[in-house]
């Protein structure tokens, strides 16, 4: 028989320890108000961290989306980083209770990235995209499409990670990193590009098709 275990992402595991730590030692000294408010601290980071399996689609002109959470913008945006041009972008708005693993939406290889310093805004507000401190990645297809993905630090959210690297090959529903206690995540796509998301839709990273990239950008 087997069993299902809960993983947990490795970058939390140093917040279970130490709270996991501070309960045990304040319900030795007989703190138990203390220690109680610790245990449920420490459950709490172990169930922010989470790290699920996910039924990932195998049509190579899925696209998924990149993160948990609730679609909070599907709109025409000027894309600055990279591109210099008008795309279509999904922003996707992680709360504080939405697992924070960011999934790679797609097949490609990554071009680029960039890291820019700014604000530490409300996630879910559309000036977040243009003025809070972000990670872009530019990424191509496997049919030769840019896509950027942007990571974007929210009210809590203080620290973004990406594993990925120029010159990187992903693949689609692949975990490539997280933003820590609430965040937001934009996806930047060609106009041609058939989205089938809606504002308001809950998602799920790495298993929920957004879209549908074609093959000749227009």
């Amino acid at each position: 028989m087997s069993l299902n275990r809960v993983k947990i992402a490795s970058e939390g595991l140093v917040y279970i320890a130490v709270f996991g730590i501070l309960c045990w030692i304040t319900g030795l000294f007989g703190f138990v108000i203390i220690s109680v408010i610790f245990l449920v601290i420490t459950l709490f980071i172990a169930y922010f961290f989470r790290d699920p399996d996910r039924s990932i689609p195998q049509d190579p002109h899925a696209l998924v989306a990149p993160a948990d959470g609730r679609i909070v913008e599907v709109s025409p945006a000027f894309e600055e980083t990279f591109l210099g041009k008008e795309m279509k972008r999904i922003g996707i708005f992680l709360s504080i209770t939405d697992c924070h693993i960011n999934r790679c939406p797609l097949n490609g290889i990554v071009l680029g990235t960039k890291y820019i310093k700014g604000k530490f805004s409300l996630a879910y507000s559309k000036t977040a995209s243009r003025q809070n401190e972000r990670l872009s990645t530019l990424i191509q297809s496997e049919e030769k499409e840019n896509v950027v993905l942007v990571q974007i630090a929210g009210f809590l959210a203080r620290r973004i990670i990406s594993y990925l690297a120029i010159g990187s090959q992903i693949r689609r529903g692949e975990r490539f990193g997280m933003i820590k206690f609430g965040s937001r995540v934009d996806i930047y796509l060609p106009l041609n590009c058939e989205v089938t998301c809606n504002v308001g839709d809950f998602v799920r990273g790495g298993e929920t098709i957004i879209g549908w990239l074609k093959e000749g950008e227009e």
